[in-house]
């Protein structure tokens, strides 16, 4: 069982400030191994920026309220945090840049029925994703920045 819901707020102003659509669509990722093929989907959010909110926070929140989650977070390919407590904050502002930022969230959570908490928020945004039921975190979120 996957269970996975959205819970999204945000002002008109910022509305018309950032475009978002969480989850816009999904990717599916094939593992292949001598004896097996899997494929799962990992949901994939875009949200636009303008230059200006750049400059001001963006706090990415992972989080479990029981158990533990053994995992990393990525931006544009390099690793940024590991996940090894039950919240893990970080501010992206920095290290984003002009165009295409991509975001991976992904590891490993205990106990599978736990309810991990992916949220992202800024001055234009504020996005939030729970998934649980299978134990595996993998989400993808893609930054413009204009």
């Amino acid at each position: 069982m996957n269970i996975q819901s959205l819970v999204l707020v945000a002002p008109l102003a910022s509305v018309l400030a950032a475009t978002m659509v969480w989850p816009q669509t999904l990717i599916h990722l094939n593992h292949n191994n001598n004896n097996y093929s899997t494929q799962e989907q990992v949901p994939l959010s875009t949200i636009s920026l303008d230059a200006a909110a750049r400059q001001q926070p963006h706090i990415l929140a992972v989080s479990i309220p029981s158990g533990y989650i053994d995992g990393e977070i990525e931006l544009n390919g390099r690793v940024l945090s590991h996940l090894q407590d039950r919240d893990t904050r970080i501010d992206l502002s920095p290290r984003l840049l002009r165009g295409r930022n991509i975001i991976k969230i992904s590891g490993n959570y205990h106990p599978e029925l736990a309810a991990v908490t992916v949220e992202l928020a800024g001055p234009q945004t504020q996005i939030m994703n729970r998934t649980a039921g299978n134990g595996r975190l993998n989400q993808i979120i893609i930054l413009e920045v204009q």
